[in-house]
């Protein structure tokens, strides 16, 4: 039942927050939206395809393993198991702050996730838009992390399946209100994420946090806006049209800021003897 709800709830989040952003969408992006989504949309039924076959096996073997041997620092006590399986969920959230936070401050990692941040029309289909490199890096670093901590199967599934509902949810196109106010305390909201989207770099570099809010508090890069409607999505080197189309989205690691204007540029520099980053 759980397995069978996690392969769901993409599509379930999807369709739900989609038609949200049909009725009430807080920007008004009708023109090309169905465009837009499929881009989005088909990149990351790429990742899927890609990292499940690299890693999908591989990661429920090191898991398996981890619980087997009583290895790693979750399994040091076997008692209160149910705290230990929640305390398994926080530092996996902890983790995903820091890897987020590392994808802005580390050039080579900055390269891939840029593509994340370079949309345009920030909606629902942004939240699946990464690129596999990113998404490659990521799972090979967690088959560090779990023998590590200890990490068991469930509490991987559990935590992914709410890093799902979460990011649709702060990426969609829609405003909550005054409540966005009173969540945020907890979790992240769209207002707040939205600030996370922002051109300009100080609000760029804020919000990091995926799940809970907590880790922007206690790291003081948590960063509210006045005025939400006024934030511009993207980013200036990569705002030309053509970044927003598959190939160029691809390319996107590639990109100098000198030629980010163009995505052809990368391929006319590297026949020309030029070095590609």
């Amino acid at each position: 039942m759980l397995v069978s709800t996690r392969l769901m709830l993409p599509i379930l989040m999807l369709v739900g927050l989609w038609s949200w952003e049909t009725l009430r969408p807080l920007f008004d992006w009708s023109q090309q939206r169905g465009r837009h989504a499929l881009h989005n949309l088909s990149i990351a039924l790429f990742n899927a395809i890609v990292t499940g076959a690299l890693f999908g096996t591989a990661t429920v073997f090191v898991a398996n393993w981890t619980v087997e041997n009583n290895f790693g620092l979750l399994q040091l006590n076997d008692q209160y198991a149910t705290v230990r399986f929640v305390a398994g969920l926080i530092v996996l959230d902890g983790w995903m702050y820091f890897w987020h936070r590392l994808n802005h401050q580390i050039p080579l990692l900055w390269r891939f996730h840029r593509m994340h941040h370079s949309d345009l029309k920030m909606d629902v289909t942004t939240a699946t838009r990464f690129h596999v490199g990113e998404h490659m890096i990521s799972a090979g670093l967690r088959l560090t992390l779990i023998p590590l901590l200890g990490l068991s199967v469930w509490q991987i599934v559990i935590y992914e399946m709410a890093v799902v509902a979460m990011t649709h949810f702060h990426h969609a196109n829609i405003s909550i209100g005054r409540m966005d106010r009173v969540f945020r305390w907890l979790i992240v909201t769209p207002d707040m994420h939205k600030v996370h989207h922002s051109r300009w770099q100080p609000e760029t570099d804020s919000n990091y946090s995926v799940v809970l809010s907590i880790w922007d508090r206690m790291a003081r890069t948590f960063r509210k806006s006045t005025d939400v409607n006024a934030i511009e999505f993207g980013l200036d080197e990569l705002a030309d049209e053509r970044w927003q189309t598959i190939a160029g989205m691809m390319k996107t690691p590639l990109a100098e800021d000198s030629c980010a204007s163009d995505p052809d540029a990368t391929e006319s520099e590297s026949e020309g003897g030029g070095q590609a980053a």
